[in-house]
């Protein structure tokens, strides 16, 4: 990792990676993970808390009938599965890996103690909860509130950064069906928004890379 992708990692991957590496403390095992490969099921019991080290995951919710919404894609450094590890619950979405990836594994019976040892990430978890809670509520806001295009623009605009050029590149590799399953949408529906916004100079789109160039109109 070079020091400007160390200095983009979150604090709380490097403090818990401070906690991890002491051979004193045995609570995390590091896994490897196929691309493709489920972490963990919606209504599965816990069986611990997750950060992952390398590689992206999906996190989705389902219903019997198989359909699926995408509630978020989480890169190195980002923690998933800390909901039903604090409450001993079953897990409240799956999760499956989106390519070859690293994932540190406190298992369920080993996190109080973990917390014990290291009460300042008690802290960093509260916060970890409380951006997601924000999210969630946007995110139901969103869908019943705003149209389609409006909740594309919303969901470009909270996953991209801005560049030393003014523009804003998305930060992960989304398809047109990741957008899809993110805004309640069909993939048709978000090819014909992008294509649009293509043709009015508004987005590019090269190697999976979103690349937004002037602010998104309010409405199309």
């Amino acid at each position: 990792m070079t020091e400007a992708e160390k200095s983009e990692s979150s604090t709380f991957f490097g403090e818990f990676s401070k906690a991890w590496v002491n051979p004193s403390k045995k609570y995390a095992i590091e896994r490897s993970l196929p691309k493709g490969a489920l972490l963990f099921s919606q209504g599965d019991e816990s069986d611990g808390l997750y950060i992952i080290k390398e590689g992206r995951a999906k996190v989705y919710i389902g219903d019997e009938n198989g359909k699926e919404m995408m509630i978020a894609i989480l890169g190195p450094g980002e923690v998933v599965g800390e909901i039903a590890s604090l409450d001993g619950q079953v897990r409240t979405a799956s999760v499956t890996m989106l390519e070859p990836s690293k994932v540190l594994h406190v298992a369920q019976g080993e996190f109080p103690g973990f917390l014990t040892d290291n009460p300042d990430l008690a802290y960093e978890i509260i916060q970890v909860l409380t951006k997601r809670i924000r999210n969630y509520a946007a995110s139901v806001s969103n869908l019943a509130f705003k149209n389609v295009y409006e909740r594309i623009v919303v969901m470009l605009n909270e996953n991209s950064t801005e560049k030393s050029d003014g523009v804003r590149v998305v930060n992960n590799a989304f398809t047109h069906q990741d957008i899809a399953d993110m805004v309640g949408s069909s993939r048709e529906m978000v090819s014909r928004v992008f294509s649009e916004l293509n043709k009015g100079g508004y987005v590019s789109t090269e190697s999976r890379v979103i690349t937004i160039h002037k602010k998104l109109p309010p409405g199309w």
